[in-house]
């Protein structure tokens, strides 16, 4: 694996940097493009700007750690991930992934990107537990994480509205005990 200038944590095809400014086009992309609305249920339209706010609100938030996903071969930022509502006493916290644009999907850098921020949460930030969740319908999400260890751990039923119906919402855990069987 090469190390890229600013990268924080590196992979194969994929690595993890801080935010920096213009992120938040991609960020704004994601959240309102029709495709990835769809898998990440986002119902109302973002500006540049409100990005801008809701990741400085992310940024200071000492229970998030939050990741621009960028592409090794030409540094472009293709995702998001981020650790949420970590519980530093309980040492668990709540995964999230994004991936902006639809050429990016199905290349692998969702299913690194996870693998390689799980890595952090149980290897240097020293986490016992991560959870997610998800829904029943995204199965390609649901086999990823299966893949990686994720358990079902119960069904959130009806949890959201979306596309003029209620969804199941599955949750989803990993311990730190699990993983390291497994890496």
């Amino acid at each position: 694996m090469k190390s890229i200038k600013d990268s924080f944590i590196y992979g194969n095809k994929i690595y993890l940097r801080s935010f920096k400014p213009g992120d938040e086009e991609m960020i704004s992309r994601m959240e309102n493009h029709p495709d990835t609305r769809k898998t990440l249920f986002y119902a109302k339209p973002t500006t540049i700007d409100q990005q801008l706010e809701k990741i400085n609100k992310q940024l200071n938030d000492p229970n998030t750690v939050l990741f621009t996903i960028c592409n090794n071969e030409n540094n472009d930022p293709v995702g998001q991930t981020a650790l949420f509502r970590i519980d530093w006493v309980g040492r668990m916290a709540v995964f999230y992934i994004g991936i902006a644009d639809k050429e990016n999907w199905s290349k692998g850098y969702g299913s690194e990107a996870t693998k390689l921020i799980i890595e952090y949460a149980f290897q240097t930030i020293n986490l016992n537990r991560i959870q997610l969740h998800v829904a029943l319908e995204n199965e390609a999400a649901i086999k990823v994480y299966r893949r990686i260890g994720f358990q079902v751990e119960g069904t959130l039923r009806e949890a959201m509205f979306h596309e003029g119906k209620y969804c199941d919402f599955y949750v989803m855990g990993l311990l730190k005990r699990e993983w390291e069987k497994t890496s």
